[in-house]
């Protein structure tokens, strides 16, 4: 499934209007989690043409390997029997609004029970998305707009959806017969109705039903009207520094992603119900740069797997070269590691 027929989702809401500002912090400590490129039943993948990039798994967390220049795409995998949201971030910033990303009130995509969804870019508009693209750092977003500090990173927040409990079954009703005394005292009761129907009511009887007939007329006193949904308070005035007023630095090494060219990208929006609003069910993420950035922080890019079918590092290839690879056995081959035992002749 492409975000051309995925869903964007809001925190229980119909409309654009978010839920409200007051949001309880999260159990989660900052920066205290390893970014893995999957948690239970949920994956983030970074392709570029279709393809899962270079990937290197070292000291828990996950690390992926890009070029200046390439366009790449974000796939969410969602291998659950439920729905879920995946509030994505690239460089510290949200895909969505391009601020700063906070998954607990910001909006994402939703990713349908064992079914995926491709992310072409940063949110322009329900019919566009401008182009993840590598770039140099001083050419990414987040540095033009003033916030360089989390270049190299990419996270998904999954929530998954609530769904309602069934109703608990009605207890059992129980109807045992009546004493025989009791049975009697109703027959005489009936019997005596039947021979009196022109007896009028007593005038307590009477002056019940009518006060009973003035309360039904009356509307209740204790019921109120709904209060009508207040007016969200407008968001707080965005600092010059957030756009960045700041004086030049120093050009960084490695690679950021850039807002490259405007893509088509359909969207549209749908109520979504977190199970718990502000805690997310997984947290993936994952580390990105070049060669030189990730030998940089001790990959070993050349000995780890690249954790994708049909990738091996160079290292292993030129150790597993053979002078002779068309040359055929006449017999079965053993597979690897297979030992004969004893008695070989």
């Amino acid at each position: 499934m492409t975000i051309r027929g995925a869903l964007t989702c809001l925190m229980g809401m119909t409309s654009l209007v978010l839920a409200g500002t007051a949001c309880a912090a999260s159990g989660l400590p900052e920066g205290a989690l390893a970014l893995r490129d999957r948690a239970e039943a949920y994956t983030l993948e970074v392709l570029v043409d279709g393809v899962p990039v270079p990937t290197f798994h070292q000291n828990g967390e996950t690390y992926v390997l890009g070029q200046l220049g390439q366009r790449y795409t974000l796939r969410v995998h969602n291998r659950s029997p439920r729905r879920i949201e995946a509030v994505v971030s690239v460089d510290g910033r949200d895909i969505v609004d391009g601020k700063s990303a906070d998954y607990r009130g910001k909006r994402g995509y939703l990713v349908p029970a064992w079914g995926q969804v491709d992310i072409d870019g940063w949110r322009l508009s329900q019919w566009q998305a401008a182009a993840f693209r590598f770039s140099a750092v001083e050419d990414s977003y987040a540095a033009r707009v003033g916030a360089p500090r989390n270049v190299g990173v990419i996270g998904a927040a999954i929530f998954a959806e609530y769904v309602a409990p069934p109703p608990p079954p009605p207890p059992p009703v129980l109807e045992l017969p009546a004493p025989r005394a009791e049975r009697e005292r109703r027959d005489d009761a009936a019997d005596a109705t039947a021979s009196n129907d022109s007896i009028a009511p007593s005038k307590k009887a009477a002056g019940g039903a009518q006060a009973q007939a003035q309360a039904e007329a009356q509307p209740a006193a204790s019921a109120s009207a709904p209060a009508p949904m207040g007016e969200a308070a407008p968001a707080p005035p965005v600092s010059s520094a957030a756009h960045g007023s700041f004086a030049p630095r120093q050009p960084r090494a490695g690679l950021g992603t850039e807002f490259g060219e405007a893509v088509s990208s359909r969207i549209r929006e749908v109520a979504f119900i977190r199970a718990n609003p502000t805690r997310p069910t997984a947290i993936l993420g994952v580390r990105y740069n070049d060669r030189a950035g990730l030998i940089a922080m001790g990959v070993d890019v050349d000995r780890l797997s690249c954790g994708y079918p049909g990738c091996e590092p160079e290292a292993a290839l030129r150790q597993s070269a053979r002078a002779f690879p068309g040359a055929d056995r006449r017999y079965a081959a053993p597979p690897p590691g297979w030992s004969s035992g004893c008695c070989d002749r």
